[in-house]
């Protein structure tokens, strides 16, 4: 069995009193390189190849980000303070009218106005109602807030070296004493959900962040994934995922970490697909199957 290593995260629990740490620091320190493989460099991977593998390796990136990812790390702020007993008012603040010039965020009122936020961040009028309905949604539902309620700590890093000998890193939207959890905003219907988590591999995170548990001494379990819609009606539901889609997701990442070592080790990124002719495969619906 691999050994792990837990590194606590941004809640401070002292006497059954929870206190928020610096969540960017904690955030920075995670992203800097420091030999182990994580999650998002696996599946860009897995997604793009070599030639992706090849980019990451130069210090490029694949994705910088959008509105909806930039709106989605506002709310994972939001879940730790809202566990520790902060309100809204205390970490966001919209810019009113009187300092803005002819509705643009510029001049000197604005400047001065944005000077004395502190800690809090600034977001629009539009993000903060989005934001405050997803919050008092996510604490509406009964089985979320159960999770969060159990939570002990929230963006907690565990560094583990696996069993072929890479070495792995998770930072854990929360942790509970007997399971990890994970907080994801979509614009997905949830009849179509299933189509964002093969999208944005959250199977493959499912897989990777239970196998870092586990090596810190969790015992094996289904990471719930608590899922909040960014749009009205702002629903809420919980959700773990199918344990045989799971184990083909880890099978897929021990795969691709073997294939990440090798091209390394030989230097070579491309393959026969990048080089030569060759037939494109169609799914089984696009000839009357299953989708």
């Amino acid at each position: 069995m691999p050994a792990g290593n837990y590194t606590p995260g941004c809640i401070l629990n002292q006497g059954g009193q929870k206190t928020l740490k610096n969540q960017g620091l904690i955030d920075d320190a995670y992203r800097l390189d420091d030999g182990h493989f994580n999650r998002s460099y696996v599946t860009s991977v897995m997604e793009h190849g070599g030639l992706g593998q090849e980019m990451l390796d130069n210090g490029e990136r694949l994705f910088t980000g959008n509105a909806a990812t930039d709106f989605g790390t506002v709310v994972d702020r939001a879940i730790p303070a809202t566990i520790c007993g902060h309100d809204l008012e205390s970490l966001y603040a919209v810019p009113p009218e009187e300092v803005l010039s002819n509705g643009a965020r510029r001049g000197k009122e604005y400047t001065a106005w944005k000077d004395q936020l502190g800690d809090r961040v600034e977001v629009s009028g539009a993000d903060r109602y989005r934001l405050a309905k997803i919050i008092a949604s996510v604490w509406k539902n009964p089985a979320a807030r159960q999770i969060l309620e159990a939570t002990e700590d929230c963006q907690a890093c565990f560094r583990w070296t696996d069993d072929a000998g890479h070495k792995r890193k998770s930072l854990a939207d929360g942790v509970t004493k007997e399971f990890l959890w994970d907080f994801k905003t979509t614009s997905s219907s949830w009849k179509d959900l299933y189509r964002s988590c093969l999208n944005f591999g959250y199977l493959v995170q499912d897989a990777w962040y239970e196998d870092g548990a586990v090596s810190c001494g969790w015992e094996p379990h289904r990471l719930r994934f608590i899922f909040a819609q960014t749009q009205k009606p702002f629903g809420v539901r919980v959700y773990t995922f199918p344990q045989d889609l799971i184990e083909r997701a880890r099978t897929r990442v021990r795969l691709t970490l073997d294939q990440i070592s090798l091209r390394r080790e030989l230097g070579l990124y491309r393959s026969s697909e990048d080089e030569e002719c060759s037939e494109l495969e169609f799914p089984a619906w696009t000839r009357g199957g299953e989708e």
